[in-house]
């Protein structure tokens, strides 16, 4: 296996965190991480693709080993501050691989970089609003009446809430490792982390709203697109991977027998199909 490279970027006083590996003068492909997680959870798919490909992995501020945006954060300033880091990083074209947050994060990038972006690939990572599950709900109702619901999203950042995000839609439980979880929870358990985050679940609303636009962006760039989806998920269902055929025919639709966190139980099969959308995109 490639070694994977650890270090910080400096962006505006904060330092953030990215992994990297394989050969910088091979094609690019920038890997955006979840919520509650960070680009550890990637470290098996980088594994399979960094023989072939330059991987480049960037916590957002606040996940992971990097700080935290000062104030209150927001989709808007978590893409300004990736889309930085990979200038600095001095990455031209490339292709980009959207889990969960990634997808606000990697659509507001990609409107901004346009034809840099080369090809996407999505795994859960939602753009249509048929795409949300009933463990969206919850987010949705706490958006209208925020007292009324305070509860449940207080739970969303608790241990179980952290648990249940790996482990949702999962084909087998034992798959999943423990300590994904365990180690979320310690970046959440941070003086001050649990607000943060629950600020960027009350910020989620924008984003169905700037849908139209990543759509449009779609239509009109038709990039390769990989909609690549553990169907069990709750949170974004498999309607969400279908829905990218919409705006790109072309788009490859894989639909697995796992959950949310699909990489635990199908990192092979997921790397093989990105491979071959890269290989396309690259040739």
């Amino acid at each position: 296996m490639p070694a994977i490279r650890h270090r910080h970027v400096e962006v505006d006083g904060l330092k953030v965190f990215v992994r990297e590996a394989g050969d910088a003068s091979k094609p690019v492909i920038v890997l955006l991480p979840g919520f509650p997680s960070s680009t550890r959870a990637y470290v098996r798919l980088i594994d399979r693709l960094a023989s072939d490909w330059h991987v480049v992995a960037i916590d957002y501020p606040g996940f992971g080993s990097s700080d935290p945006l000062p104030g209150v954060p927001t989709f808007d300033r978590l893409a300004e501050v990736t889309g930085q880091v990979i200038d600095l990083l001095g990455i031209g074209d490339y292709a980009v691989y959207m889990f969960d947050f990634g997808a606000p994060v990697g659509f507001r990038i990609a409107l901004e970089h346009d034809r840099r972006v080369q090809a996407v690939i999505t795994q859960n990572g939602n753009a249509y609003v048929e795409g949300f599950g009933p463990d969206a709900e919850a987010l949705n109702a706490w958006w209208s009446e925020k007292a009324k619901y305070q509860d449940a999203v207080d739970w969303v950042v608790s241990l179980e809430g952290t648990r249940h995000q790996w482990l949702v839609g999962a084909k087998d439980p034992e798959n999943i490792d423990p300590e994904q979880a365990l180690a979320d929870q310690a970046v959440i358990d941070l003086p001050g982390r649990a607000d943060y985050m629950k600020s960027l679940l009350w910020d989620y609303q924008t984003n169905p709203g700037r849908y139209p636009s990543w759509q449009a962006w779609l239509r009109e760039r038709q990039p390769h697109v990989l909609a690549v989806w553990g169907r069990n998920d709750t949170f974004f269902v498999a309607a969400g991977a279908e829905a990218y055929r919409r705006d790109v025919p072309s788009a490859e639709v894989v639909l697995l027998d796992t959950g949310h966190f699909a990489l635990e139980e199908a990192a092979d099969e997921i790397a093989d199909h990105v491979n071959k959308v890269l290989a396309k995109t690259f040739a």
